[in-house]
């Protein structure tokens, strides 16, 4: 049995930031995002077949980052590079996701604000969708790498592994 490993309390604030990060990019996608997609002219029914994301995400993206994250043999340990690369490729995410109106309308779409025009403007919701799907699997790689290695840090009669 591992003896306990007393934490420095620097270093658990760390260790849940990432966990709050992860929770703030949640309430992200929650609170904004469907009230934005309607402004690019998604119906309501299409909305709700986006969100089928979440849950396709966490089923296949999950058990594969925690699959190859338990394999990683990388020098800044086995779940950092991970945590990484889902953080950088949530930036992205946010920017196209922010962006995708914008992106739309040097695409071809209507330029004119989303108060006057009503119909649907597919370019940025292509681009918007696609942003938003690269949200959710970033932030599923990121959530179970940050709560596995969140479990490395508590003693080994606490773990769940």
């Amino acid at each position: 049995e591992q003896p306990a490993v007393d934490i420095s309390l620097g270093r658990l604030i760390l260790a849940g930031m990432v966990a709050g990060g992860v929770q703030y990019g949640w309430a992200l996608q929650l609170s904004l995002l469907t009230p934005y997609v309607q402004t690019l002219g998604l119906s309501h029914a299409l909305t709700s077949f986006m969100w089928l994301c979440g849950p396709i995400a966490g089923l296949v993206v999950q058990p594969c980052v925690g699959l190859y994250s338990d394999k990683c043999t990388s020098r800044w340990g086995r779940r950092r590079p991970f945590i990484l690369t889902g953080c950088i490729l949530i930036c992205i995410a946010v920017v196209v996701v922010g962006f995708s109106a914008d992106i739309g309308a040097a695409l071809g779409d209507s330029k004119e604000e989303c108060s006057l025009y009503h119909g649907p403007r597919w370019h940025a919701a292509i681009v918007y969708v696609l942003g938003f799907w690269l949200l959710d699997f970033s932030n599923n790689t990121v959530q179970v790498s940050a709560f596995r290695s969140c479990s490395r840090i508590s003693p080994k009669p606490k773990r769940y592994d």
